[in-house]
C-alpha cells in the first residue's frame, strides 16, 4: 500500500515537531548539568559525595518517572506537546552531566594554578578555561543525549497514564501509533524519516562540531 500526500505532509510535520522538541531537551539538560559536571568533576570531595547519588538517579528508567512527571505536569496544566520534552530531559540530561564531569576531572591542574595565579575573574575562568575544557565531552554528551532524544519521543509522545492513551503530534507518537494500528506503510515511512534524519544530522552537524572540539579544544592539542 502506499501513502496519501495527505500521509507524508504529516510525517514531514511530526519529523519538524520531534526536532524542536529534542532539541529542546539537550538545551535544557545542558543548562544545569553543565556547571553541576564541573562543580563535581573539579571537586573530589563533591564527586565522592555526589557521584553516587547521580549514578542512582540515572539508573532508574525514565518511563518509571512518566507518572509522576505526568501528574505534575497536569498540576501546572501543561500538556504533553510541551510536556513531553520534560520527559525527554528525563532519560537525556545524565548523558550530558557524565561526560562534562569527566571532562572537568581530566583538566590539568597546572592550567587551574595558572588561572589562579593571573587571578582570572569568575567570568574570565569560565570563558577561558573551563568551558573549553569540557567542550569534547559536552559534545559528546550532546551527541549521546540527542540520540537518546529521539529514542525517548516514541514514549514521551505517546504514552498509556491512569488508564487512558496521552498524545501530542510528533515522530515518535506516530511511530506508535501506526505501530498499535498496524499502519505499516505509515509506520515504515516514520521510521525511515527517523533514521535518516538521526543520520544525516551526526554527520552534517554533530560531526563537525566533533572535529572542532578534538581540533582546538582538546587540552594538549
Amino acid at each position: 500500500a502506499t501513502l496519501k500526500a495527505s500521509e507524508w505532509f504529516g510525517i514531514g510535520r511530526a519529523t519538524l515537531l520531534t526536532l524542536m522538541r529534542t532539541s529542546a531537551a539537550v538545551v535544557i539538560g545542558t543548562i544545569w548539568t553543565v556547571p553541576a559536571g564541573i562543580y563535581i568533576g573539579m571537586h573530589p570531595r563533591a564527586a565522592r559525595l555526589l557521584q553516587p547519588v547521580v549514578q542512582v538517579a540515572a539508573s532508574f528508567p525514565a518511563p518509571m518517572l512518566f507518572p509522576l512527571a505526568l501528574m505534575l505536569l497536569d498540576r501546572l496544566h501543561v500538556g504533553l506537546g510541551l510536556g513531553s520534552v520534560l520527559l525527554m530531559v528525563l532519560g537525556t540530561q545524565w548523558y550530558i552531566l557524565f561526560n562534562v564531569i569527566a571532562a572537568a576531572a581530566s583538566i590539568p591542574h597546572d592550567l587551574i594554578e595558572t588561572a589562579q595565579v593571573y587571578r582570572f575573574g569568575k567570568w574570565q575562568r569560565w570563558r577561558v578555561l573551563l568551558l573549553p575544557g569540557v567542550f569534547p565531552g559536552l559534545v559528546t554528551g550532546w551527541v549521546t543525549a540527542a540520540g537518546g532524544a529521539w529514542n525517548a519521543s516514541i514514549v514521551s509522545e505517546y504514552v498509556h497514564f491512569s488508564g487512558e492513551v496521552r498524545t501530542t503530534d510528533g515522530l515518535g507518537a506516530l511511530i506508535s501509533l501506526s505501530a498499535e494500528q498496524g499502519h505499516f506503510p505509515q509506520l515504515a515511512a516514520a521510521v525511515a524519516a527517523m533514521v535518516f534524519l538521526v543520520v544525516f544530522i551526526n554527520r552534517n552537524f554533530w560531526r563537525r562540531l566533533y572535529d572542532l572540539a578534538q581540533r582546538q579544544y582538546t587540552v594538549g592539542s
